[in-house]
This record gives structure tokens, C-alpha cells and sequence, in this order.
């Protein structure tokens, strides 16, 4: 999709999130209060209504505004540095994301794509829980929400770095700079 038409179906998804959770709030506001009914709402204040005329199309202007702003503010790319490509990596970047709970969904030549495995989560994210990477050489692009991409990128970063130093040789002595101490930068320790 069009990234211009995802950021306006994003917007549309939220403002409609944003009517819902305001109801929410407004009732449950209106059932603690003591001697409102839900009918309250609906009433203007002169006729003992908790809300002043015109208040639910301001509210709905601000839900507008606001919807059409977050998804702007809310999904990102992120570069991951790797080392080589992709496909050298595969294993440990798709395990990082099955440990925090996506699941592969689609593939191609050029992206991976995740989605939350948790259908409750999905639903209270209206369903925009997917996270791309764009496959290739260094470095892996993430796009997505961006607390996910975030917690993910530096998950990714932290296996990678795990990765990479299982793979290392070991050393016996942690300052051992390959020379036995010698300077000369024979690693022979026979010669020393």
C-alpha cells in the first residue's frame, strides 16, 4: 500500500479507537458520579446534561486532530547494524522476534513481515501491529510502531552481539592481544 493512503487509513482506524475509548471514559465517569445516568450524556447541561451543547463536536475535532497527527508520530524506521547481510543472521533475528511474541506472516525477496501473535494486543492496537524488515546488507531496516521497533531493535542488537560472541575464540586471559605480551605480534606462545 501507498504509504501516503496507509497514514490516512491509520488515521481513520485511530480516530474511530479514539471515539470508542472517550465514550468509555465518559460513561465510566458518568456511572461513578453520584446521581448521573448514562442518559446524562446525551442531555444538554440546562436540561441537567453533565455536558455543555456543542461538546461532543469539539471532542470529536480533537479526536480528528489528534488521529490525524499520532500515526506520523508513532511509526518509524529504525537501522539495526549488522554485520554481512541478512541471510547470515536469519536464524537469530527471527528467533529474537518469536521470543517477544510476532510471528512470521509473509516473505519475500526484499521483506519480512511480523505480526503480534496476541489477538487482544492486536485489537487494541486497531490491528497496526505489523513490523517490517527490509532484508539485505548492512544495515536491516525495521518499520513499524515505534515502541516495538524499539524494544525490538535493541533485542535484535543485544542476540547479535550474543551471536557474534559465541562464534569469537575463546581466550584464556582477557587482555591476551594475540602477542603473549611480547609486542611483536607473534601469537606463538612456544617462541616466548
Amino acid at each position: 500500500m501507498n504509504p501516503k493512503a496507509q497514514r490516512v487509513v491509520r488515521s481513520v482506524k485511530y480516530f474511530f479507537v479514539f471515539i470508542i475509548l472517550g465514550c468509555l471514559a465518559l460513561a465510566l465517569v458518568t456511572l461513578i458520579t453520584p446521581g448521573a445516568h448514562l442518559s446524562d450524556l446525551l442531555k444538554p447541561a440546562d436540561e441537567g446534561g453533565l455536558l455543555k451543547e456543542g461538546a461532543w463536536w469539539q471532542m470529536l475535532l480533537i479526536f480528528g486532530a489528534i488521529a490525524a497527527v499520532y500515526p506520523g508520530l508513532t511509526f518509524v524506521k529504525k537501522e539495526v547494524m549488522i554485520e554481512g547481510d541478512f541471510e547470515d543472521h536469519r536464524d537469530t533475528v527471527i528467533n529474537s522476534f518469536e521470543s517477544l511474541g510476532y510471528e512470521k506472516t509473509d516473505e519475500d525477496t526484499e521483506k519480512l513481515t511480523f505480526r503480534l501473535r496476541n489477538h487482544f494486543t492486536r485489537f487494541m492496537r486497531a490491528y497496526e501491529d505489523r513490523v517490517t524488515i527490509t532484508k539485505g546488507t548492512a544495515p536491516l531496516i525495521l518499520s513499524g510502531n515505534r515502541k516495538d521497533i524499539l524494544r525490538l531493535a535493541s533485542h535484535i542488537s543485544y542476540a547479535l552481539r550474543e551471536d557474534i560472541g559465541n562464534n569469537a575464540p575463546r581466550h584464556d586471559d582477557p587482555y591476551d592481544f594475540g602477542d603473549s605480551g611480547t609486542g611483536d605480534g607473534n601469537t606463538d606462545n612456544s617462541k616466548a
